[in-house]
């Protein structure tokens, strides 16, 4: 690195950083809308990307369903950690001449793109810089992760004026991920194909992920409005409890969102402690960080993502009563509590 990427590096390691990497225009050059530095800066000719971690016993507490909210405030806290440092770093280069922009780490969306509450495309694209400069690679879930991390990591990002080196992407026999797909067993929607592939080329560059079968399906899951997994036997943090379509038809999966994000804004409150976060795409609803499974399960080793998809997938099952107490059963005796609820309160979660 030369001198100012080596001022920037050790800006950021020196805050938590795991690793920092640089692209330019010319190294995103024909990718996607949201690859498009100048979007966020028009005289943006750089971007520079880097990873922090997230606390593993917090996750681990999480999918065994011994806790939430340590690890929701956790996720929430590194999240906007990563905001802040970015705009501690874009106002460092400001002070040096180069105007320069943070990107949010996430609940930041183009409000120009028609229906964007529902497709939610990123001013810039996090994992997109990240794959670019080498500071991650995609896991088959489309997640970006690291080696010895996995994909339990936050991304941030600056755009700047500045002229950066550019660096190189992670080769593909040095990726975190090594196949095994329990990314795909750990969600509850099935919103990413087996087989199918799907690939974005930047700057002369082509990147490979799976195939996502409809957004929509993550918007129910990881929105919190429903959790139950297909074959009942685990579930995320949500009490919702819907019969999600195997062939994820539009029509009817966009009709399951509206019944979820109504009946989501009747559940009693909690009885476990307020938290989540105001989501932008959402007015007045405050979202529950209860799943992200696809993320988090991954950790860069076999053993440790084992070891954490068993913990979720014997962690049991979440369900609501109706003074608001949160409860995590087996998966049969949760079947029976719920069944035993008024039906006006089971109306609320399927």
């Amino acid at each position: 690195m030369s001198g100012l990427e080596r001022q920037i590096g050790e800006f950021l390691m020196e805050r938590g950083a795991l690793k920092v990497g640089f692209c330019t225009l010319e190294t995103l050059a024909g990718g996607p809308s949201s690859a498009d530095l100048t979007y966020a800066l028009q005289s943006a000719r750089s971007a520079v990307s880097f990873a922090l971690p997230l606390d593993r016993d917090k996750i681990r507490a999480c999918l065994g369903k011994k806790s939430q909210f340590a690890f929701e405030q956790d996720n929430i806290e590194v999240n906007l950690k990563s905001g802040r440092i970015s705009k501690e770093l874009a106002l460092w280069f400001g002070s040096m001449g180069h105007p320069s922009k943070r990107i949010y780490a996430n609940n930041f969306y183009r409000k120009d793109v028609e229906g964007w509450q529902v497709k939610m495309h990123p001013d810039i694209s996090h994992r997109y810089l990240a794959v670019r400069s080498g500071v991650g690679s995609f896991g088959w879930s489309g997640n970006v992760g690291m080696k010895d991390y996995g994909t339990a990591i936050i991304l941030g990002s600056v755009v700047t004026s500045a002229d950066l080196e550019p660096t190189e992407p992670v080769p593909p026999e040095e990726s975190f991920c090594d196949d095994c797909k329990l990314c795909l067993s750990a969600c509850a929607s099935g919103m990413v194909e087996k087989k199918k592939e799907m690939f974005v080329t930047l700057g002369g560059k082509t990147f490979t992920h799976g195939a996502r079968k409809n957004y929509t399906l993550c918007h129910i899951v990881c929105g919190g409005f429903s959790g139950l997994s297909r074959r009942g036997k685990w579930s995320t943090w949500s009490p919702g409890r819907y019969n999600i379509p195997d062939d994820a038809d539009e029509t009817k999966l966009s009709a399951l969102l509206m019944r979820g994000i109504a009946n989501y804004g009747r559940w009693p409150k909690r009885s476990d402690g307020d938290g989540g976060y105001p989501n932008t795409a959402l007015d007045g609803l405050n979202i529950r960080l209860t799943c992200g499974n696809c993320q988090i399960i991954c950790w860069g080793n076999k053993e440790d993502t084992k070891e954490n998809y068993r913990l979720l997938s014997t962690s049991g099952c979440v369900i609501q009563r109706e003074n608001g107490e949160i409860l995590a059963l087996p998966p049969e005796e949760a079947a029976r509590e719920f069944d035993k609820m008024s039906g006006a309160h089971k109306d609320l979660y399927q």
